[in-house]
């Protein structure tokens, strides 16, 4: 049976690959993963079949009358199988963003891979067994009760294994505790509820690293050499906690730099950390070490800039609070943002990372006495240049050098520019003119300024960054409440809190409606209103399960875990379709209702253990592993096993109660008739 399985599931991805070819859909890391999760449906397919046909082989019938019965008994509920996992996989590609563009190729494989599969589990796979166990002669179980009516026989009359009485025992515990079970399953449902509510919501889950970059703003105004020295100290403190580290000073000029300059003042420091485990305790000594020594300093971290970092910026600040001035012609005082600061940081009890500032001297040329004097303004705006070494006139190309030629002075400080250089007035009628300083037109003032300009939609805006805050909603609350009282800020939010929101709000509509469309499938299947709900029935226990085993490890509710909870969903409610289907024709054919539910419980018993432990087995090494691309996979796998163990039980024992409280005083009409 296994080499059969083997065969058709092999067909079935050469067919798939096809089908990836005729529609121009390339293999990548996203449609592999596709194909991957199809895999384990097509493995399920398989076994269903195979099972279902090896049932009759033991129970006396041909090998051509088993490979039709067993065959034609499961075409309708697999294809309603297969039709309940597509429809889960298809909406997630009107995801918006990055999610969507993920999700197109992976739903296109799995929903190659789940149809090829099942016409492949239905047309090739029973041909397979025919051809490969024509000349084994099966031992006949219990002929005179097969031959009696065509009746099969029930579940006290065969022999039973290990395996079956341990199912029979537990089966006869739940209907001798249908109320304790029914609470149980009722309980569930508001800590589904509760788990989702204080579960962490992130985009893509985190990728542990070894490397930190340490963006450092002295904020203070000091040249190139005073930096370097300030950062050789800093790196000697910290020699014995990495084990490599480098720094880029200041401003880096290069040809192609694409990333943002830097100042004189502020340096960009790369250390590789021992291990993963070591870099909040790195964190904590590099924030003293400048809580000491630069308490004016603004330090922030950030990852390493890998593929993954670039396409999804797990380095956001989760929360961004845009404080717009209300007086838009008036640029905000360094003073008041310092204070606004402050205010905000003793309200919330969290801190944002800090704003950057630099001294500066502002220059103000007076127009009415240019008026006086007949100068021009271009005149004393070209002296101030010259002054400052700033008027460029010419390049000199030399080799692959460009040199720019600049009309300068000697190195001067502003006072001696200011004050040395003449300017001559327009001529008079006499074709005369005077030299006047510089000075008389030229006043000076110092001030301080936010180093950096940064505006959003609504213009130029003062941002206070948080990292991993403790009380996101306190903070918008107390914002809020800043700008109104004050009456000089507008204020708006943005940040990775609002982005997975909103990507976590997209997903629930979605899934709500992959679950109505399954209900539409099941009940053409059933043609029944009732019976589709028993089998959706276990999804929010198999959710609750699966985001129980999240929160208990640690990890967040993120587009892979999400994932990892559709595939244990579909997977265990396609045992659950299956066994409800052979309940129904067992009935048909004349059982009691407790005998039809424990024969189905027995026949569909292996192949819904078989299916629920290839599911879990395959998603193990997954645990274990620590590179990139296991980690991406982890909240998958441990969101996968969590559901699908948990679906387990519910598909053998708690749908089984469900279907006798609902037809323990109905019958269903014999269709045969």
């Amino acid at each position: 049976s296994p080499a059969i399985i083997g065969l058709s599931i092999f067909v079935s991805l050469v067919i798939s690959l096809m089908f990836f070819y005729l529609f121009h859909i390339s293999l990548n890391i996203v449609s592999l993963t596709g194909l991957i999760l199809a895999l384990g449906m097509m493995i399920d397919s398989s076994i269903i079949v195979t099972d279902n046909i090896g049932q009759y082989r033991r129970k006396g019938l041909s090998i051509n009358e088993a490979c039709i019965k067993g065959t034609t008994e499961v075409i309708a509920p697999m294809l309603s199988s297969s039709f309940t996992n597509i429809v889960v996989f298809v909406p997630l590609i009107f995801l918006s963003g990055i999610a969507g563009a993920i999700f197109f190729d992976q739903a296109f494989s799995v929903t190659v891979g789940v149809l090829v599969s099942y016409l492949t589990g239905i047309m090739l796979l029973p041909v397979l067994y025919k051809i490969v166990l024509s000349k084994r002669k099966l031992r006949r179980h219990s002929e005179d009760s097969s031959l009696n009516g065509n009746r099969l026989p029930s579940v006290m009359q065969e022999k039973t294994s290990l395996l079956d009485k341990s199912y029979d025992a537990g089966i006869n515990w739940v209907f001798s505790h249908k109320t304790l079970t029914a609470a149980i399953v009722i309980c569930i449902l508001p800590l589904c509820y509760i788990l989702f509510r204080y579960i962490d919501k992130e985009k893509m889950p985190d990728i542990s690293q070894n490397e930190l970059i340490v963006d450092i703003e002295w904020n203070e105004n000091i040249h190139t050499g005073e930096n370097s020295n300030r950062t050789l100290r800093f790196l000697a403190a910290i020699d014995s906690l990495t084990v490599e580290h480098s720094a880029l000073v200041a401003q880096q000029q290069f040809l192609l730099n694409r990333e943002r300059e830097q100042t004189s003042s502020e340096t960009q420091v790369y250390l590789k950390i021992p291990s993963k485990k070591d870099i909040e305790t790195t964190k904590t000594e590099v924030n003293t070490y400048f809580a000491n020594n630069h308490p004016a300093a603004i330090v922030s971290f950030s990852p390493v800039g890998t593929i993954f970092e670039k396409i999804f910026t797990t380095g956001a600040p989760d929360l961004v609070v845009e404080f717009y001035a209300a007086n838009r012609t008036e640029a905000p005082d360094a003073q008041i943002i310092r204070s606004l600061e402050k205010e905000l940081a003793q309200a919330t009890g969290e801190m944002p990372v800090g704003l950057s500032f630099q001294k500066q001297l502002s220059l103000h040329i007076d127009r009415e006495k240019l008026l006086l004097y007949n100068v021009s303004y271009e005149e004393v705006y070209r002296a101030l240049r010259t002054g400052f070494k700033e008027n460029e006139f010419s390049l000199l190309r030399s080799y692959q050098q460009y040199l720019p030629i600049v009309l300068g002075t000697e190195e001067q400080n502003v006072r001696d520019v200011i004050e040395q250089i003449l300017i001559a007035t327009q001529p008079d009628e006499n074709g005369q003119s005077n030299r006047i300083p510089l000075s008389t037109f030229v006043s000076t003032t110092p001030s301080e300024d936010m180093k950096t300009i940064i505006a959003g939609k609504n213009g130029e805006y003062i941002p206070m960054e948080f990292y991993n805050p403790r009380q996101i909603e306190n903070i918008i609350h107390v914002a809020r409440e800043n700008a109104n009282e004050n009456n000089i800020w507008d204020v708006d939010f943005s940040g990775t809190f609002f982005s997975n929101q909103q990507m976590i709000n997209e997903l629930i509509v979605i899934l709500l409606i992959s679950v109505l469309l399954m209900y539409f499938i099941l009940a053409a299947q059933f043609e029944s209103f009732i019976q589709p709900l028993l089998v959706l029935l276990e999804i929010p226990v198999d959710v609750t399960a699966s985001l129980a085993l999240l929160y208990v490890l640690g990890h967040s509710l993120n587009l892979m875990s999400a994932i990892g909870i559709v595939i244990s969903c579909g997977i265990i409610i396609n045992d659950s379709i299956l066994k409800v289907d052979v309940m129904n024709q067992l009935r048909k054919e004349g059982y009691p209702l407790m005998e039809a539910i424990h024969e189905a419980g027995r026949r569909r018993l292996k192949a819904i253990l078989m299916t629920s432990l290839t599911s879990i087995v395959c998603m193990v090494p997954l645990l274990f592993s620590h590179d990139m691309g296991s980690e991406l996979e982890k909240p998958l796998a441990i969101a996968t096993i969590g559901g699908m163990t948990i679906g387990t039980i519910v598909s053998l024992f708690v749908v089984p109660l469900a279907y006798w409280r609902i037809y323990r005083t109905k019958k269903i009409k014999n269709q045969e008739l």
